[in-house]
This record gives structure tokens, C-alpha cells and sequence, in this order.
């Protein structure tokens, strides 16, 4: 017995509406492509621009509304030597050297910090301000100035006639509500005998000095934003460029004094956690425009051809393993019955009688012995198997006769 080998299916070819949908597929990649590169343009820029600056509130070169980059601007107009300090040792050697210093957030700073300020003030003759501190930080410079309570709403405080000079020549401070300042709501501080006050509500003064610390209560009447209402910038310029000289101190983490120790994420700049997010979204955007989609199924020949012997040795030896014997019988008895019907014509007759009465005339056996070896008889041992092979060999032998 041989078995012929499958013949070879080809492969499918695409239809004319998939070969369409991929051509307009093809032409959409361009345009969709195109954007992301501006999208990824845009942000590399965006991020150049930020990185030319440092932004966050009273930044002394950041244009943005929280910025302080407009007064520094004018303190080079007015020759007001303007140094930018991160350290605490450098604003308190500032200090010691007779120049004013101005503290940005100075409820930030810890305690080893506020004592070398503190030393410093003492040691020197340095004007210190402070952009409201809280009670805490104000205990290590003056006992005679703490906050009293705030301005939670849009207003504009005048300076009255006891400010004196404290006023700096400013008649009225106007600052923002709650919702729009830097810090919240502007603080009020409560004077106590020997300390000064100005532009007082009922509740406290904005504005406090004693013996060389000053406090402002507002941190937006430093800002871009604010610097211009009412007469804000009169009392910024004449107090901050009085000596010349300014120390501008924003706390920072990267300060060896610093109460908390920094992340090696806390040394990348502000704009650089948005961009790696900008960047991440750009490339899920890119991935899923120009990612393929499975097509669908194709059929291909296989790559090798395999001997019909082998394929009928494989298939006798798993039938051999699982003990399938009636199985493998069925299958000899069908290709057998194939045979016969082609050689004795009968292609059209399924049926096994019919083809047993067509035997019956051509062999010497009986319809029930020809029954016995191509229909349903049970085999029940591998010897059985053998010999019904050898007998429907021999069949075909006397057909072929």
C-alpha cells in the first residue's frame, strides 16, 4: 500500500479590498508620522525654553507670573549688584558682609539653618528679609514680630502715617486673594513694643521690621505678577536696592545644610518630569499609529517534502502506541474498499454491499467471507491485524488478475 503525498496548497492572494485598505493605510502612516515628529519637535523646544530658567515662585530669572525676573531687571537698571544664592553659607557670609539679604521661603528652612542666619545677623550689619515666615522661624530672630492672621480677599492696605520710613515711600500695597497668590493668603503680624508696622488692617500689620529683620507678608509683592499693582514696586525697590548690594536666597535641597536629603531625582530641573511624561505619550502615540495588525491567515506550502513511507510509518507507530487496532483496521479496510471500487468502477457506490456484489462475481469467496474482511469485524489482537492486512493484499492481487 502507498500512500501520495498532499498536493500543495498555494497562498492566498489579498482581495481587492484588502489590497485598497492597505494602500490607504499606506498613505495615512505619512501624515500621522509627520505629526508626531512636530509633536516631538514641540516639546524637545518647549523644553529647551524651559531649561533656559529655573521657574518657581520668586525665581529671580523666570518670566512666568510666580517670577521675579522683572524686579531683578529693574535692580540692573538701578546698578543694584544682584547675586543669586542657594546655600545658606552663602547668604549668611552675605550677612556678616553688611549686604541685604532676602530670604524667598524662609519656613523651609531648618534649624541649623535659621541658626546660621540668626549668627550671621548678629555678627553683621546686613538687612535680612523675610517672605512670611511663620512663628517657628520668626523665634530665631525676634521675639517682637509674630503672625496674626491673614487677608484671605482681593485688597488694598494703606500705609497711614505711623509707618515712617518703613513705608519706603509707598502710600498703598495691593494684594491678591487667597485663590491666586503665590503662598495662599497674605499674613498679617501682630507688632510688639520696640518693633515697627505698616500697612496695618485690624487684625496686623503686612509689613514688620525690628532691629534689621524685616518681614513682608506677601510673597506676591515680588512677583511678575504682582510687582506692578498699586504701589508695590515702590516698596520692593527702595527697600531690596538700598545697599547696592543683594543677596537673593531661594532654598534649595541641593544645600549640605538642607534638613532633608536629596533624590537623584531631585537633581533633574522642574520641566524635566513633564517631558519624560510629554516623551512617554508620544511614544505610545507612535507605537500604536505605526504598529502592524495581524492580516489575515495565509496558507503556505510547507518547506519540505516528506516520503509517503515515512508518513505511513509514523502514522502505524502512534497507532501502534495507543493500541488503537480497530482503528487502524478501519483504516486498511477503507483504503482497500477504495481501491477495489476504483479498479472494479464503481467511484460512485458508497455503499458496502454493492461493492460485495461486485466482488462476489470477480473472486472466489463468499459475500460472507468478503463481509467478514472489509466490514465492521473486531480485531482483538495485533496477529489478527497482521493477517488482515496479508488477506486484503491478497484481494487486490485477485482483482488485478
Amino acid at each position: 500500500m502507498s500512500v501520495g503525498p498532499a498536493p500543495a496548497v498555494p497562498a492566498a492572494r489579498p482581495t481587492a479590498g484588502e489590497a485598497a485598505g492597505e494602500a490607504g493605510a499606506a498613505r495615512r502612516h505619512p501624515w500621522l508620522v509627520t505629526l508626531i515628529v512636530l509633536a516631538m519637535i514641540a516639546a524637545v523646544l518647549a523644553s529647551v525654553a524651559r531649561g533656559l530658567y529655573r521657574d518657581g515662585p520668586l525665581e529671580p530669572d523666570a518670566p512666568t507670573g510666580q517670577g521675579s525676573k522683572a524686579v531683578v531687571e529693574v535692580f540692573g537698571d538701578l546698578e543694584v549688584e544682584v547675586d543669586v544664592d542657594r546655600h545658606t553659607a552663602d547668604a549668611a557670609q552675605a550677612l556678616r558682609e553688611g549686604e541685604t539679604v532676602l530670604v524667598t521661603a524662609p519656613s523651609e528652612l531648618g534649624g541649623e539653618q535659621l541658626d546660621a542666619l540668626a549668627e550671621a545677623h548678629g555678627s553683621g550689619d546686613g538687612t535680612l528679609v523675610l517672605v512670611r515666615p511663620d512663628f517657628v522661624t520668626l523665634s530665631y530672630f525676634t521675639p517682637r514680630i509674630s503672625p496674626a492672621g491673614s487677608v484671605r480677599s482681593s485688597a488694598q492696605l494703606e500705609a497711614g502715617t505711623e509707618c515712617g520710613d518703613l513705608a519706603q515711600q509707598a502710600r498703598t500695597l495691593e494684594v491678591p486673594d487667597a485663590d491666586e497668590g503665590v503662598f495662599g493668603a497674605a499674613t498679617l503680624y501682630r507688632i510688639g513694643e520696640g518693633a515697627e508696622g505698616c500697612f496695618p488692617t485690624g487684625e496686623g500689620a503686612l509689613v514688620a521690621e525690628d532691629d534689621g529683620v524685616v518681614v513682608l507678608g506677601s510673597a506676591d509683592l515680588l512677583t511678575n505678577d504682582g510687582v506692578g499693582r498699586a504701589d508695590n514696586s515702590a516698596l520692593v525697590l527702595n527697600l531690596l536696592a538700598a545697599d547696592g548690594q543683594l543677596s537673593w536666597y531661594v532654598p534649595s535641597a541641593n544645600d549640605p545644610m538642607a534638613p532633608s536629603s536629596q533624590t537623584p531625582l531631585g537633581y533633574l530641573p522642574d520641566w524635566a518630569g513633564p517631558l519624560l511624561l510629554w516623551l512617554l505619550l508620544v511614544a505610545t502615540l507612535a507605537l500604536v499609529a505605526v504598529g502592524r495588525r495581524f492580516g489575515p491567515v495565509v496558507i503556505e506550502p510547507l518547506p519540505v517534502t516528506v516520503r509517503p513511507q515515512e508518513l505511513v510509518l509514523g502514522r502505524a507507530r502512534l497507532l501502534q502506541r495507543a493500541e488503537a487496532r480497530d482503528a487502524a483496521a478501519t483504516a486498511l479496510r477503507s483504503a482497500a474498499s477504495s481501491r477495489l471500487a476504483d479498479r472494479l468502477g464503481l467511484r460512485h457506490e458508497p455503499a458496502l454491499d454493492g461493492l460485495l456484489a461486485t466482488l462476489t462475481t470477480h473472486v472466489d469467496r463468499s459475500p460472507e467471507q468478503l463481509r467478514q474482511l472489509l466490514g465492521p469485524t473486531p480485531i482483538t489482537s495485533d496477529k489478527d491485524l497482521v493477517q488482515l492486512a496479508h488477506e486484503l493484499d491478497r484481494l487486490e492481487k485477485e482483482i488485478d488478475r
